[in-house]
C-alpha cells in the first residue's frame, strides 16, 4: 500500500505541473488495478485495493475537484468491476492480453465517467479527454509488459 500512496503523491505533484495543459491519466488506478490483477493475488487483498481506490480517489477528490466522492465511486467501482470480471474469466484465459483490454477499458470507463460531469466547454472539454487517453498510453504499455514479465515468472 506504500507504493499506491507514492504513486498517488506522484500523480498529485504532475497534475500540478501540467495544471491548465492536461489532465493526467489515473496511474494511480492502474497501479491498484496492476496490484490487484496479478496472478498470485487473493481476494482478500483485491478488496483492500478497492478500498485503496475508493480512499485514494476521495483524497484526490478533496484535493482537485468539487464533487468530493464522484472519483472515489468511480475508481473503486472500476476496481471491483475488474476484479470482479478477472475472477470470472478462466484461469487459462488471463492473459497479457486480457489484462491489456481490462486495463484500456479501465481507464476509458473512468475518463469518460469523468468526462460526462466535466463542466466546462466542449471543445476543451474533447481536447482535455484525448490528451489523457494519449498520456494513458504509454502508462498502459507499461503496466502490460510489467505484468507480462510477473505472470512470466509466476506461469
Amino acid at each position: 500500500m506504500t507504493l499506491l500512496l507514492v504513486i498517488w503523491l506522484l500523480q498529485d505533484f504532475v497534475q500540478l505541473l501540467l495544471m491548465g495543459i492536461c489532465m493526467v491519466p489515473d496511474v494511480f488506478l492502474l497501479t491498484a488495478l496492476f496490484m490487484a490483477l496479478l496472478p498470485d493475488t487473493t481476494k482478500e487483498r483485491q478488496t483492500k485495493l478497492v478500498w485503496a481506490a475508493f480512499i485514494g480517489g476521495l483524497i484526490w477528490d478533496l484535493r482537485w475537484t468539487n464533487l468530493p466522492g464522484l472519483t472515489a465511486a468511480i475508481g473503486g467501482g472500476v476496481i471491483g468491476l475488474a476484479c470482479f470480471l478477472w475472477q470470472k474469466t478462466p484461469v487459462q484465459g488471463r492473459t497479457l492480453g486480457t489484462f491489456t483490454i481490462m486495463s484500456i477499458g479501465c481507464e476509458l470507463l473512468y475518463a469518460g465517467i469523468h468526462f460526462f460531469f466535466w463542466t466546462i466547454p466542449s471543445q476543451t472539454m474533447m481536447r482535455q479527454f484525448i490528451v489523457q487517453q494519449l498520456m494513458a498510453v504509454p502508462a498502459i504499455v507499461f503496466f502490460s509488459w510489467l505484468f507480462w514479465k510477473v505472470s512470466g515468472r509466476n506461469g
